[in-house]
């Protein structure tokens, strides 16, 4: 495989994983390759890569593919962690990989029946919303102990759970903002219009195997 200059990211603008992890690589400071493609049109460069054609996918200079949003976080943190992503706080590992996995193997599933009802057969859109409240209630209770989700500053759980939480309120955000979850409100509202997500939902060109490279670190 043909070295690669820089990382090649191949991403979504709107999907939440692809976010997550375009601001872990903003927050590494990381040059990459960003490759913008559309899920309805995948191209075959991609696919012969990724077969599963789902964002984001890494390609690093060595030609490693990484396909999971998580992965490319910790690769990214583990080459430059500037912020502390990933400092000790009050969630013991343990409980932050429960907290994910519960984003993913709970939340997420009600969030796509809420937001995609049309998707699946027979499902009651409300029973699916209310579903996430208890998620929704434990980050809350946790943003009462600190600024963030695990310490003082906002680490990797904060930008990897934010995404979710922000599409989840865009469904009906009238509905949301009513919730008496002050704590988690504030959390997001921040973040939602912090530099630091404006810059990662910057839009680029849609990726066409012709074209120019375009390099960025997102700032």
């Amino acid at each position: 495989m043909k070295k690669n200059k820089y990382p090649i990211l191949y991403s979504f603008r709107r999907c939440p994983y692809a976010m997550r992890a375009r601001l872990a690589i903003k927050i590494s400071e990381i040059f990459v390759e960003i490759r913008e493609i559309m899920l309805k049109d995948k191209p075959l460069e991609f696919l012969n890569l990724s077969p599963k054609g789902t964002v984001p996918v890494l390609v690093t200079t060595s030609g490693k593919i990484l396909e999971e949003s998580l992965d490319i976080i910790y690769w990214a943190l583990n080459k430059n962690d500037p912020k502390k992503w990933l400092a000790d706080g009050q969630l013991s590992q343990n409980q932050i990989n429960q907290l994910l996995d519960n984003l993913e193997n709970e939340f997420k599933p009600s969030l796509d029946k809420y937001k995609y009802p049309n998707r699946f057969e027979s499902v009651d859109k409300d029973f699916h919303r209310d579903k996430n409240l208890s998620f929704l209630k434990y980050l809350d209770d946790l943003l009462k102990k600190n600024k963030a989700l695990n310490c003082s500053h906002l680490s990797l759980v904060d930008y990897a759970i934010f995404p979710f939480i922000r599409q989840f309120r865009n469904v009906d955000s009238e509905w949301f903002d009513s919730l008496n979850f002050n704590f988690l409100k504030k959390w997001l509202f921040e973040l939602i219009d912090s530099n630091d997500f404006l810059s990662i939902m910057k839009k680029y060109e849609k990726w066409e195997p012709t074209n120019a490279p375009i390099y960025t670190k997102f700032l």
